[in-house]
């Protein structure tokens, strides 16, 4: 039995008069406050002592998964504005973990792909990554992973079509 935290009785009181559905904002809430607790977790445990915050791992896992991305496309699969992004790729690239080209056919555009380095860090560090996963995961039977990720899977599709 899993027990409902302060956050969440405190906020359905604050809206016991008005007319919601409080098991969609159970959801939702929980939903944050897991993604912000994982976030914070791996921060810590993993991604810090690379020098690493999550959106800037995002973004190298991203052109890792995908391979060399216009600047766009990849604030769209990080889920950041283009001028936090550039931030971020600015940051990488003096690492030597990125580049980023101007297409000559397409001077407006700028592609961004891992360097050998960046290769090299994102095959380092994953293996870490995913024990702090499986770690966080470990009372949750294969079925139950399964059907929450199908869940998460039909959510964010439906949030895709939007």
């Amino acid at each position: 039995m899993s027990i409902k935290p302060t956050a969440e009785i405190l906020g359905e009181q604050k809206v016991a008069s008005l007319p919601i559905n409080r098991e969609a904002m159970a959801l939702v809430s929980n939903l944050h406050r897991a993604s912000s607790l994982i976030r914070q977790h791996f921060e810590a445990l993993v991604l810090s002592t690379n020098g690493l915050h999550w959106s800037a791992f995002v973004t190298l896992w991203c052109l890792w998964i995908f391979g060399e991305l216009p600047t766009h496309r990849l604030s769209q699969e990080v889920g950041i504005a283009k001028s936090s992004l550039s931030s971020i790729l600015n940051d990488l690239e003096k690492r030597g973990f990125l580049v980023r080209r101007t297409p000559p056919e397409e001077r407006r555009q700028c592609l961004v792909q891992l360097t050998a380095k960046g290769e090299q860090l994102l095959s380092d560090i994953f293996p870490r990554f995913n024990e702090e996963e499986a770690a966080i995961l470990v009372g949750l039977t294969p079925s139950a992973m399964a059907v929450t990720t199908n869940l998460l899977r039909d959510l964010i599709a439906k949030l895709d079509e939007e």
